[in-house]
């Protein structure tokens, strides 16, 4: 939002919120003042940000930022457990996931062919419901 008079710039990809005036780059989160007194107030459930995912009642900011579950929490999950296996090309691919889905522009078969070889290996270790998640989020791509 803009007051009057006051001239705001928002580079692509950005999220401003609140009483904000300026120039703002490219893939940037600024919040502003929400009310007259000029306190910010987050109070709703909400995602801000490229590729940022939350839950009920949780409010996650910025790109790639993930609260109260979903895929953010799926994604955290699976990748701690695949970096403590220490497997080189498996910590390889998960990375490779990861960067594809935080593209704004997503290549859906690459995000597929990916998944399907991280989620062959990861079905030896007990993550279902974190794989399940993330299956039910790549093919609603």
């Amino acid at each position: 939002m803009s007051g009057k008079g006051k001239k705001l710039n928002v580079g692509k990809d950005s999220v401003v919120m609140g009483n904000v005036e300026g120039n703002i780059g490219d893939g940037s989160v600024v919040i502003g003042p929400t009310d007259e007194r000029g306190n910010v107030i987050l109070n709703q459930p909400m995602a801000v940000g490229r590729n940022a995912h939350a839950g009920p009642n949780s409010i996650a900011i910025g790109a790639g930022a993930g609260a109260g579950g979903g895929l953010g929490v799926a994604l955290s999950e699976i990748g701690k457990i695949i970096d403590a296996t220490k497997d080189p090309s498996l910590i390889r691919l998960f990375r490779e996931l990861y960067q594809e889905l935080d593209k704004p522009q997503k290549d859906k078969s690459k995000i597929s062919q990916l998944w399907d070889r991280i989620k062959a290996a990861a079905n030896v270790v007990n993550v279902a419901g974190s794989v399940a998640t993330i299956t039910s989020f790549i093919q609603s791509l």
